[in-house]
């Protein structure tokens, strides 16, 4: 199999910049949106980079994207606050949402942001990471606008994947990171078993009647169009624990949909009220562990379990344990060294999206 060509970090936001700003997208909110795309591409987490630009394309085609607003600050407490995105991108929004959250933490203790009227906002850990940087710990969670797994006992999609994410400062380095979907695979996860031919672990899908589902197109086919089977919650099954993360996708979708004033997309009411278009909410809790204890305790004894774990003896001496963010780091090391992978496929669609909107294409040679 050939290698996919490499593009610097600064080719591939350049490019990001253009199509944004070609969408109408301006000054801070591009930047803000373009360094979270790359950050994900640097990462290797690929479904959440630059490649968002070609599903987004569609999705802005459809309407209900504002893409020139400006988020607003509707309301504001010492320890609160809630943002209104305007129908715009999530991206700089929540950059905003998730420092303001920090600030008012290390002024008050903890604090919580969240924002309503928004669109998808990439990968939640990035906000988490943003947050801890600050020495606070965050968690943050988002509603969702793709309705594709199925509640245990039920015969068809209700929910989301409902992301949940959260960060813990260190006394050296990045923050400890931890990004989860709250369902068994996300639905990236299944594309990719389409597009390679492949069959889908058991337990990742399953039909109307609750049965694993290991065909990739059909698996795909039960994600992506509304109706009868999707994706399980994280856990499969009732005996591995499928209640569990039912429930946690219960609460990401309460915290950042519900309190909010976010859509919930999986709504059997037609009568209920619930916003202007994809209306996606946003949750950003940051703790100061300086108002429980005094901060070097605390980063000392962070400090003991991540030396403790990291001095666990492997089952595979091959395979050392490793800390939420571990792969993730070595991969941004790689990356800036040698380049982000982009497959022909991609570029070309980004390609398209240039030309369509007049903006220069900048990926037609490799790095």
């Amino acid at each position: 199999m050939n290698a996919k060509p490499t593009f610097t970090a600064e080719m591939v936001r350049t490019q990001t910049l253009h199509i944004l700003k070609g969408w109408g997208m301006v000054g801070e909110d591009a930047e803000a949106t373009a360094d979270a795309l790359l950050d994900c591409d640097l990462r290797g987490i690929d479904t959440h980079g630059i490649s968002l630009l070609a599903l987004y394309a569609g999705w802005i085609e459809g309407g209900g994207f504002e893409l020139a607003a400006r988020a607003e600050l509707v309301r504001e407490g010492p320890s609160s606050a809630l943002l209104d995105a305007k129908g715009g991108l999530g991206f700089a929004v929540s950059v905003r949402a998730a420092k303001l959250a920090a600030r008012k933490a290390k002024e008050n203790g903890v604090a919580a942001v969240t924002v309503r009227n928004s669109h998808h906002f990439g990968a939640a850990g990035y906000y988490a990471r943003i947050a801890a940087r600050e020495g606070v710990i965050s968690m943050v969670a988002t509603s969702t606008k793709v309705v594709c797994v199925v509640p245990p006992g039920a015969s068809e999609s209700v929910l989301g994947t409902n992301p949940l994410a959260y960060g813990v400062p260190r006394g050296e380095g990045e923050p400890i990171v931890f990004d989860m979907a709250t369902s068994t695979a996300a639905g990236n996860k299944v594309r990719l078993h389409q597009i390679t031919d492949t069959p889908v672990p058991e337990g990742w899908v399953v039909d109307g009647q609750g049965v694993s589902v290991t065909d990739p197109e059909e698996a795909n086919r039960l994600i992506y169009e509304r109706g009868p089977g999707g994706l399980t919650p994280l856990g499969a099954t009732p005996v591995l624990g499928a209640h569990k993360g039912y429930g946690l996708a219960l609460m990401v979708h309460f915290l950042g949909g519900t309190l909010a004033g976010g859509r919930f997309s999986g709504s059997r009411n037609p009568d209920h009220p619930q916003g202007e278009g994809d209306n996606i909410g946003h949750f950003f809790l940051a703790i100061d562990p300086d108002a429980f204890r005094a901060m070097g305790d605390f980063l000392s004894d962070v400090d003991d379990v991540e030396t403790s774990l990291r001095g666990t003896v492997p089952s595979d001496p091959e395979r050392p344990v490793l800390l939420p963010g571990d792969i993730e780091e070595g991969v941004l090391k790689r990356r800036l060294a040698d380049g982000i992978p982009l497959a022909p496929n991609l570029t070309q669609k980004l390609k398209g999206i240039a030309d369509s909107l007049g903006v220069p294409f900048v990926l037609d040679t490799a790095a």
